[in-house]
């Protein structure tokens, strides 16, 4: 049967489902029970319905119809995948394409009934589709999985085994920590917590684990009050060791399933602290039970979490020195098989050296794997080629995997998770030979890269102050790219960390105005795409640190941590100002210096060179 038959056999059984519930709509969304952005195979049901792979979309299905929702990223995979099933393609931001919430609120009757999985919708999802439903007065029922009932062979939940985060990486203990949240929480007027976002539990807790691809998190849930915790995780993945360690910092271990229990029955809190973009309506409901008042805002945790400590920054450094050793033998050993291509006589000598999209993320992990402490990819390599490469979260696929030529350019996104820290990384790398149009758009991507990476500024700015460094030059052509500039990075956790990031748009998000703090690590990733052509993005991450106080008040400025060459070749030296070269000339001195020594003798000659004075 081919797989779009599958799909609408699905949605048939769906359907029947949907008339015995007495439904006249069904929400399919991509989380799990935390909101994470990565989740694991048991979650995937809107895959699993739709057919569709990618990350992030949303599916709603009625009796009539069926449509899926996902952003300018998935576009093309979306409508290959699509093909044939029934369910129809609508590409969120584009003109006259109604939200998920405004599309039920037209199809649907007066007085009609919508259903979702209450363990996947967040609190502040389910209210703005309650705002726009109760309108029509179409109610939300939540406590439906019809996913489940029809996925008879799903996979089980992932159970990896949890383990403990040294204090020489974590720089405090789970003691430490949860003092310093009872604090925030004392300030917010609260008497307890419940965290839902694995990072933060990761966090609090000093634990990894393998429970979602690309971050090291354990699915759970975490209650604090002023005198106790209580992690809600999957007894099989803990040890009776870490268990009694717990124990000893009064943490007490219950299964994960039974947090929706405790906090209807069991929970008395005067007052209970949610997040609202991480936590569930469905625990929220429970919770509702017990609890007296219940307030909201980001998790106390985040801010604590997102600036790094002493320990955390060094080891991070540590990583980074890593991390562009695995880059640098991966660039020079890509420019000397596209050079071994470029000088091949026969087809066979051709052969013998070619590389794909895929291939080259292969060798690149590779590279990485061969560092010690590195436990795993932050994130899919991005390897896009030529024209792949002005697709800015280009997935390569069997079907889309381009053999590279000695020309043009290629753009390598990727990251990587080390005991001593996260790393993400982009460079445009050239193949072959340049025009003048590709080096003088390299050139502009850099100057903003350097002119955000120089800026010094009064504390108490936020990056959405200071985006406008990365785009200046490219704006003064009437040219831009169409995603932020940066995000923030996790410790050995996720690498899209909130709230700091680099943006210059006002939208709704809670976290665009939250000030620079020092310690806080971000990506620094302005690009230009060519559509059809090529796409140039170049990213380091820089930490936030202090700089001076004076009478005019506390300057911060920022120390870059990734230490990878740019493309030299792509240079047009004219085009930087003094201020540029003189910052360009000096992180390559910086990078030969610190990374030289983790390589082979060749490698550190053509890294003298490319890293010489320009």
């Amino acid at each position: 049967m081919k797989d779009y038959m599958q799909v609408q056999a699905k949605l048939n059984k769906l359907r029947l489902l949907m008339k015995e519930k007495h439904l006249d709509a069904y929400l399919v969304l991509s989380s799990d029970f935390h909101n994470s952005e990565y989740v694991g195979s048991y979650f995937k049901c809107r895959e699993y319905l739709s057919g569709f792979t990618g990350s992030a979309g949303s599916v709603i299905v009625t009796q009539s119809e069926a449509g899926l929702w996902t952003d300018g990223r998935y576009f093309l995979q979306a409508e290959q995948e699509l093909s044939g099933s029934g369910i129809v393609l609508y590409r969120m931001g584009e003109e006259n394409v109604p939200k998920p919430e405004e599309y039920l609120k037209e199809h649907l009757e007066e007085g009609a009934c919508l259903g979702v999985d209450g363990r996947t919708i967040s609190i502040s999802a389910y209210r703005k589709l309650e705002k726009k439903l109760s309108r029509k007065k179409i109610s939300i029922c939540t406590n439906l999985d019809l996913i489940g009932e029809l996925w008879s062979d799903r996979p089980q939940m992932s159970c990896e085994p949890v383990w403990e985060l040294d204090l020489c990486y974590a720089g405090k203990t789970r003691a430490q920590k949860l003092c310093e949240v009872r604090k925030e929480l004392k300030k917010k007027g609260a008497d307890g917590t419940v965290i839902s976002s694995l990072e933060d539990i990761a966090w609090t807790l000093n634990i990894r684990g393998k429970d979602a691809a690309c971050t090291p998190v354990v699915l759970s849930f975490l209650m604090i009050s002023m005198e106790d915790a209580v992690w809600f995780v999957q007894r099989g993945a803990v040890s009776e060791k870490l268990i009694e360690n717990l124990k000893s910092d009064g943490i007490t271990v219950q299964n994960y399933q039974d947090v929706y229990v405790y906090l209807a029955d069991k929970l008395q809190t005067e007052s209970l602290y949610l997040d609202p973009e991480h936590t569930s309506w469905f625990l929220y409901e429970n919770a509702r039970k017990s609890s007296g008042t219940i307030l909201e805002d980001p998790n106390v945790t985040m801010m604590l979490k997102a600036v790094k400590n002493a320990a955390e920054i060094e080891n991070m450094r540590k990583a980074h020195v890593k991390d562009a050793a695995a880059c640098i033998k991966f660039i020079y050993w890509l420019k000397k098989q596209m050079q071994r291509k470029a000088a091949a006589v026969s087809e066979e000598e051709k052969k013998a050296c070619q590389i794909t999209e895929i291939s080259a993320a292969e060798k690149l992990e590779e590279f990485r794997q061969q560092q010690e402490h590195y436990l795993g990819a932050s994130f899919d390599t991005i390897a896009g080629y030529a024209q792949h490469g002005a697709i800015v979260h280009y997935s390569a696929s069997a079907d889309t995997d381009a053999v590279l030529e000695p020309q043009n350019l290629i753009l390598v996104d990727s990251g990587g998770h080390y005991l001593e820290g996260t790393t993400d990384i982009t460079r445009t790398i050239a193949l072959g030979p340049l025009t003048e149009k590709q080096k003088h758009h390299y050139t502009l991507v850099l100057k903003g890269n350097l002119r955000l990476a120089a800026a010094k500024f009064k504390y108490g700015c936020a990056g959405i102050n200071l985006d406008y460094l990365a785009r200046e030059a490219m704006w003064k052509e009437g040219l831009d790219y169409n995603h932020g500039t940066g995000h923030g990075v996790g410790y050995l956790l996720s690498v899209h960390e909130p709230p700091n990031s680099f943006r210059t748009l006002v939208t709704e998000s809670r976290y665009e105005c939250m000030k620079l703090e020092a310690g806080m690590v971000t990506s620094d990733e302005p690009g230009l795409y060519m559509t059809g052509e090529y796409g140039i993005r170049l990213e380091n991450l820089i930490l936030c640190r202090e700089a001076e106080k004076n009478e005019y008040g506390k300057f911060m400025n920022f120390e870059t941590l990734t230490l990878v060459p740019f493309e030299r070749e792509a240079i047009l030296v004219q085009e930087l100002d003094e201020c540029e070269r003189k910052w360009l000339n000096e992180y390559h001195a910086m990078v030969f210096e610190k990374v030289s020594g983790c390589l082979e003798e060749e490698e550190k000659k053509w890294l003298s060179f490319v890293t010489a004075p320009l």
